[in-house]
């Protein structure tokens, strides 16, 4: 198994390449072609690539319109802030103490647009200084984060070929993202979401979307400061076979590493995961879509004794959509999950799925919620785990200067093997749950600046466990926020 792995890896990685070489090779000589002018929007007539309403097993997310009109654009920003965490190495609640954390972001967004090409990129940069009591002994007071995104399309008039990467240095997890001061004030900062062209942020990401299945890379929840890189490769095939009738074809590899292990008051788990999937869509008029899909799984843990996880997956979808209002995709199936561990091989069957729902009150309102029920590489605790995941968010927009944003989520994580992987001198638990909740308000300082307030409350807790210290009680964390913001107007490219 792991010689196949690791087959199969060295051929995704050369695949990428070769493609990422074509494209921007090919992109380039396009653009040669067409002279100083506009571009025009690489779009298709078929509905595979109606942005609008992709296929449901694909790894688009439905957009009511492209970013600016579909034009090639840049836009930087950058954002200042001051915030005071209660519990910034989110430590158990008899063991924290409060810090002052002045931080500076910035980030650039850009679209370009060829005839046939499109390419997508996100990249935000920070950095952070810690004031107060020092989070471990040998914790420097300055940390930096990156978060980077990108996109490269090549469209057809009956498909596209896609090759996205999501790369994160952070000192937590994704889920929340509490090292960005929480997600209701990161919401309201670097461009109220970011996500609008490639892949998007893997630091917005929250739940990853696209297909049923799950995702690559999401980390819910830490206990202490835990620098990590996540990085996640795909690519993925949409090809109609008739104006009504799309297959996909996608396949991925993600990892997770931990670099600071001696902050750390457990033995975290770095993770390699191997995905593939296929599917089939079909519409059935403008607003119901159907669609079916397998997708497999492959979890490798570099650390002795954790054994391997392998997943697969069968999803039947539907999904209905109205155009700019409403978005609902639901799917469900059976997964059978085989472990190996030491020489013994056990089987597991279970239930998978997931839940979409966005809906667009008014011009001034928005809300989204969505579900997740997978096999995830475990964020660092276990050598792979059962993962239930919860998120909804709420935007409104009161007047012409004033925005609300409010976010929640919640996990459930639990072992998918009989017994932890972690030795006695680590928290031998089985299961943990981690749920946070956090609003901001925003105010438009004029056009190009604006001043937000947040905050957020987190609350994390291992269950199932020997008596330790960790484990006598829960982590809890207070975060509120208060910073400036600015963003010029998009930059034209074409």
């Amino acid at each position: 198994m792991n010689y196949f792995s690791r087959t199969i890896r060295r051929a995704l990685i050369l695949l990428i390449s070769v493609l990422a070489w074509v494209s921007i090779a090919t992109a380039q000589d396009d653009a040669g072609s067409t002279g100083s002018g506009a571009a025009p929007a690489a779009t298709a007539p078929a509905e595979q690539n109606n942005v609008e309403n992709p296929p449901l097993s694909g790894l688009d997310a439905p957009t009511a319109e492209p970013a600016f009109g579909g034009r090639s654009y840049l836009v930087p920003g950058l954002q200042v802030s001051e915030s005071v965490d209660s519990n910034a190495a989110s430590a158990a609640s008899n063991l924290t103490h409060t810090s002052e954390i002045t931080r500076a972001l910035g980030s650039v967004d850009m679209q370009k647009i060829w005839r046939q090409y499109q390419f997508g990129l996100d990249y935000i940069a920070g950095g952070d200084f810690y004031a107060g009591p020092r989070i471990a002994t040998n914790h420097s007071r300055f940390t930096q984060e990156h978060t980077l995104a990108a996109n490269q399309r090549i469209l057809w008039r009956t498909g596209q070929l896609a090759i996205r990467d999501s790369f994160d240095y952070l000192p937590e997890g994704t889920f929340g993202f509490s090292s960005y001061g929480g997600s209701g004030g990161f919401g309201s900062a670097i461009g109220g979401g970011i996500t609008g062209v490639g892949a998007g942020t893997g630091v917005g990401s929250g739940l990853a979307g696209g297909g049923g299945a799950g995702g690559l890379g999401t980390s819910f929840g830490s206990v202490g400061y835990q620098p990590r890189i996540d990085n996640s490769s795909m690519i993925d095939v949409v090809q109609g076979l008739s104006p009504r009738s799309t297959v996909t074809l996608a396949g991925g590899y993600s990892f997770t590493n931990y670099l600071d292990t001696t902050t750390s008051t457990i033995p975290l788990v770095n993770s390699q995961q191997i995905t593939g999937q296929v599917g089939f869509n079909r519409i059935l008029n403008r607003k119901d879509q159907v669609g079916v899909q397998y997708s497999y799984q492959d979890f490798h843990f570099p650390r002795v004794g954790s054994g391997s996880v392998q997943a697969h997956v069968w999803n039947a979808m539907y999904g209905h959509r109205v155009s700019g209002k409403l978005n609902f995709t639901v799917a469900g199936g059976p997964q059978l999950v085989v472990l190996n561990n030491a020489g013994v091989t056990t089987r597991k069957l279970a239930a998978n799925g997931s839940l979409m729902f966005g809906y667009t009150v008014s011009a001034r309102s928005n809300l989204q919620v969505v579900f997740q029920r997978y096999v995830s590489p475990g964020s660092g605790f276990y050598a792979g785990a059962n993962t239930n995941a919860a998120r909804v968010s709420l935007a409104h927009r009161f007047g012409r200067r004033w925005t609300t944003s409010t976010d929640a989520g919640y996990s459930h994580n639990s072992s998918v093997q009989s017994s932890s992987v972690l030795p006695p001198s680590g928290v031998t638990s089985h299961s943990y749950q981690f749920w946070y909740t956090g609003t901001s308000l925003q105010r438009q300082l004029g056009q190009q600046f604006s001043a937000f307030v947040s905050y957020q409350f987190n609350d994390m807790g291992l269950r199932q466990c020997t008596p330790t210290a960790i484990c006598s009680g829960t982590s809890t964390r207070h975060t509120g926020q208060v910073g400036i913001n600015w963003h010029p107007r998009p930059i034209r490219l074409d």
